[in-house]
């Protein structure tokens, strides 16, 4: 008799939890047909929130279940005892009904992994942010070793680490303001542990894993002689930061913001700085031999004595900025913009400067031998004891530049427009190389030996 009766209300519980199951299932299959056609979130994410619907559903599919099991139990062993009041049956055998109901009582505990290895909750992030307020050195260095494990083991909270290493190294490293004085060389002193292993985290970062245009806010920061080599911190803002003495050998810091930074003496070889910006910057002693520097803005930044050979200058901008002493030998400066530029006894010693503008710069006791200057704009430039010894000026565009004691022996002026040049004498002429194409001052006449 009883076994009809729970049969029935077991179907019917069944049929309920199916219902609830398929609803459940189904609202859920939109919000993930709603992710995957987002056109905001990264691959990356999506496939975050994907995994996260699919723990979820199993999780709630799997307590159905159990909930299914232990209502069914419990209706079997209130039904034998309401029909039979226990005198047909054993009281082992209601033992047993009653341990089954106990056995049932499961508890699931979930976690979210993204690895399979690593579990990664809330706790563990809070706990590491806690952590970086601690008061010893060892607490916060696992704190932000911890943030970067995470970081790779669940993608999508990358950039909130990075974010909040960036804010921890703004808030204890802080630039302070001083006043501006000649550079004196000085012993650095080593960057704190956390400090430097929070720059660490952030540079070896993989930024394909973060939001397009987000930019890495690095401003007013004091991380003096840190070692940042191989860095990739490409897009970064370093507004008005001390990085005197620092480390970027190799490192990517295409498009990054360098203006009014102190890098007096920083190394910067073969580094990538396509199109970064130093307005205004002091680049004094600097390292940067063969380093991408194309379309770079130097405008008014201080160069001098700055060590530039073999670097990359294409089409840069140096609107007014002093490389006086810099070593630019073999440099490519093609087309580059050195209008009103100081640029006295500078070394461009095979230097190539097609196309350059040097218009009003200053260029006294530079040595410019075998350097390119084909088609260079030169109105108005100083050139006073200047070396273009076997220097190409073919087409250059000496318009009103003063050559007082400047060196052009053997130098190619096919083409070029010395109309108005200031102090340039016959002996001068006579040591140069130039054709019919070449413009004189009226005062000098073309020698005998000027190709036809």
């Amino acid at each position: 008799m009883f076994h009809a009766n729970i049969t029935t209300d077991a179907a019917k519980i069944k049929s309920f939890w199916q219902l609830i199951t398929g609803l459940f299932i189904f609202i859920l299959s939109l919000i993930l047909l709603l992710i995957l056609d987002s056109n905001s979130l990264l691959l990356e994410q999506k496939i975050e929130y994907i995994i996260q619907l699919i723990t979820v559903i199993a999780t709630v599919i799997g307590l159905g279940i159990i909930a299914y099991n232990v209502h069914y139990t419990r209706m079997l062993v209130k039904e034998v005892q309401n029909n039979h009041n226990g005198s047909n049956i054993s009281s082992t055998k209601l033992l047993l009904l009653e341990k089954l109901i106990g056995n049932q009582d499961i508890q699931i505990e979930v976690s979210y992994t993204d690895s399979g290895d690593a579990q990664i909750t809330s706790e563990d992030f809070y706990s590491c942010i806690e952590q970086l307020g601690s008061d010893t050195t060892e607490a916060r260095l696992g704190a932000i070793y911890t943030l970067e494990q995470i970081a790779k083991d669940s993608p999508g909270k990358q950039w909130t680490i990075v974010e909040t290493l960036a804010a921890f190294i703004r808030e204890n490293a802080p630039a302070l303001i001083d006043d501006e004085s000649d550079y004196v060389e000085e012993e650095l002193v080593a960057l704190p542990t956390d400090i430097q292993a929070a720059l660490t985290v952030i540079a070896r970062r993989n930024i394909n894993q973060e939001p397009a245009n987000q930019k890495l806010d690095l401003r007013y920061i004091d991380i003096k002689g840190a070692d940042l080599s191989g860095a990739n911190l490409q897009g970064a803002d370093f507004t008005g930061s001390c990085l005197r003495g620092c480390v970027f050998l190799e490192a990517n810091l295409e498009g990054v913001d360098f203006s009014g930074v102190d890098m007096q003496s920083s190394v910067l070889y073969e580094a990538n700085l396509q199109e970064a910006l130093f307005y205004e910057a002091d680049l004094q002693s600097a390292i940067l031999p063969k380093a991408n520097l194309s379309k770079a803005v130097f405008y008014q930044a201080n160069l001098r004595l700055a060590t530039l050979y073999d670097a990359d200058f294409t089409e840069a901008v140096f609107y007014e900025a002093n490389l006086e002493n810099a070593n630019l030998s073999d440099a490519n400066l093609k087309y580059a913009n050195l209008e009103s530029c100081n640029i006295r006894s500078a070394n461009l010693i095979g230097a190539n400067l097609q196309g350059a503008n040097l218009i009003g710069a200053n260029l006294h006791s530079c040595s410019l031998s075998t350097a390119c200057l084909q088609e260079a704009i030169l109105f108005e430039a100083i050139l006073t004891k200047a070396n273009l010894c076997n220097t190409n000026l073919i087409h250059a565009n000496l318009v009103g530049a003063n050559l007082t004691a400047t060196n052009i022996q053997d130098a190619d002026l096919s083409g070029a427009d010395l109309s108005r040049v200031e102090n340039l004498d016959q002996q001068q002429i006579d040591l140069a190389m130039g054709n019919n194409s070449t413009t004189l001052p009226d005062y000098l006449t073309a020698p005998t030996h000027w190709s036809q």
